[in-house]
């Protein structure tokens, strides 16, 4: 096995260095470690699988990189996609020559020691993972192994044999209405990207998210989704299997994340978000919050951004980056929380020069592009100094964490704002499709709302992406994403039960109700053999993560035994 050399004295002075200069704990960075290591424990990994990567493995990468290929970088100048090279300015060309090497030996020891071995360059050096990955932000030509790196640690290469055996026993079966819902929502993620036109990209999304959504029943789909898994496909390199290890591990390292996707915990779970969140806030900025929570409702344009992961009306496609950069160092909760806290203080000038009678103009402001135009005049400063500029402690504190009788009381203080908080739960609610739920209400009678709907209409209008990539026909007010400033006649006018139905996820009459008692019957055995099928497959599953630390032949006859299954 080649060795390679690491400046390791050069490093750590390095280290000192920024520990002087920027006196933090890194204690969130190793945090997130330390559950990623957790989350890993179980999982085996094939040892002769590890491939060194040496200094020539670094300059290829950077020097020979792809720019046509990558619609996710623009020129840091003009902000021009690099993807079109008879589009490029003169500042196009200098970006990417000065990017074609890396800056220092010292970034580049750095490097090479953490692609070798991410949980030892984390934890000896956590001032330079902060300094190299979010304070100066890692090389774009980089970002796809190092991602690799900290989503798989010890697997490197090869996606855990577990989750590849989930991903190709689990495409089969798949829900009708979740899988309607996912294509059409498909073409409205990043919609202005081509790769996401792509055929290939369009099914293999497809294929992640129905099998994610026969894995995790209880949270199944929900849209926001579309906007993490989307840039994880993109930057995993097409990578289907390990985008769905990727999707499964966020989800199992960080439950509160995964609650907030999920139908039956999302009301709550948003709620203490925003409470904490607005702790948060207070000890930062008081005059602030004080001023928010005076004039608006925050949890209608909050809510947004964290379902959409702050991907949802972004200028420019670095800011997408950064964001996903800085959670999947920090952690998805965390990094929202600071991105979000970020774009309230550098919108703090406009805010504080609208009162309460401008309450819908704040709304459409925080809603739209709008709320980036004071980051996007130097997007590095503000992930750099300004999202870094906060202690740790206020992210990991327990004070930030309120007692139930506090959040109703939040929740009362708010209820004089034309936005019904209430309301706009609901909303968000229901852009999340379980299996069970979406089973179970197949035979309510409730649904005699949608009677008249025909099989093609048995897909949730309800969407987090902007109205202007939505048919001609979408009703404004059903776009939770687009601009929500302008549906304050449905927001405000409408009770919570009433606007629940409105936005409740449609089946056809069809599926309602068979024409005959013979079609019932046919559908509930139908619908009976899936279920027991699903049952019988999560039990072998289980067996075989159980067989996973035992001899090679268990693991493979186990397998044998699920692939004859269901074929």
């Amino acid at each position: 096995m080649m060795e390679v050399k690491f400046d390791w004295e050069s490093l750590l002075e390095f280290e000192g260095s920024l520990s002087d200069s920027f006196p933090r704990l890194n204690r969130i960075l190793l945090q997130n470690l330390e559950r990623r290591i957790e989350q890993c424990q179980g999982i085996n990994h094939d040892k002769s699988q590890k491939q060194v990567y040496t200094a020539e493995d670094l300059d290829r990468d950077v020097m020979h990189y792809d720019f046509f290929l990558d619609e996710f970088t623009t020129c840091t100048k003009c902000g021009l996609s690099l993807k079109r090279k008879l589009d490029y300015k003169p500042c196009c060309e200098t970006f990417i020559e000065d990017s074609r090497v890396v800056s220092s030996n010292l970034e580049k020891s750095f490097l090479l020691l953490f692609i070798n071995n991410p949980t030892n360059a984390i934890n000896t050096l956590p001032n330079c993972t902060s300094f190299f990955f979010v304070r100066q932000g890692m090389p774009f030509q980089m970002r796809s192994i190092i991602w690799k790196r900290l989503l798989l640690l010890n697997h490197y290469e090869s996606t855990p044999e577990g989750s590849r055996l989930v991903y190709e026993n689990f495409q089969h079966s798949y829900n009708r209405d979740i899988s309607r819902q996912i294509d059409k929502d498909i073409s409205r993620t990043f919609p202005s990207i081509t790769f996401f036109n792509d055929a290939s990209t369009v099914e293999n999304l497809s294929t992640i998210l129905n099998v994610y959504a026969n894995y995790d029943v209880e949270l199944g789909y929900c849209q926001g989704l579309l906007f993490l898994v989307g840039v994880l496909y993109h930057h995993l390199e097409k990578d289907s299997e390990l985008t769905f290890h990727a999707l499964i591990s966020i989800m199992e390292t960080e439950p509160e994340l995964h609650d907030i996707f999920t139908s039956n915990t999302m009301s709550v779970k948003l709620n203490e978000w925003k409470v904490q969140f607005m702790s948060i806030l207070k000890k930062v900025d008081p005059e602030l919050h004080d001023h928010l929570n005076k004039t608006v409702d925050p949890q209608v344009f909050l809510y947004q951004w964290w379902l959409s992961f702050l991907s949802s009306h972004t200028p420019d496609t670095v800011i997408v980056n950064k964001i996903m950069d800085l959670c999947i160092f920090e952690g998805w909760k965390v990094g929202l929380f600071k991105v979000s806290l970020g774009l309230l203080v550098a919108n703090k000038p406009i805010l504080l020069a609208l009162g309460e009678e401008d309450e819908e103009v704040i709304y459409q402001h925080m809603l739209n592009e709008a709320k980036w135009g004071a980051v996007i005049k130097d997007v590095n400063y503000f992930f750099g100094e300004t999202i870094l500029s906060w202690d740790d402690l206020l992210f990991v504190s327990e004070v930030n964490k309120m007692p139930e009788q506090n959040l109703l009381a939040v929740k009362r203080a708010h209820s004089t704002h034309k936005r019904s908080g209430s309301s706009v739960i609901n909303m968000f609610k229901n852009l999340s499709v379980n299996i069970t739920r979406s089973r179970s209400d197949s035979d309510n009678s409730e649904h005699s709302f949608y009677t008249n709907s025909e099989p093609s209409s048995a897909v949730s209008n309800t969407s987090v992406f902007s109205r202007s990539h939505l048919r001609s026909d979408f009703n404004e007010a059903e776009s939770l994403f687009s601009d929500m400033a302008s549906n304050e006649s449905v927001i405000s006018g409408v009770s919570g039960k009433l606007l629940n139905e409105q936005f409740k996820y449609p089946v056809s009459s069809k599926e309602v109700y068979p024409k005959s008692s013979s079609d019932r019957s046919s559908s509930s055995s139908l619908e009976a053999k899936v279920q027991q099928e699903n049952d019988h497959l999560k039990k072998l599953l289980r067996e075989a993560y159980n067989a996973l630390d035992e001899s090679q032949e268990n693991v493979l006859q186990l397998k044998s035994n699920i692939v004859q299954y269901i074929n």
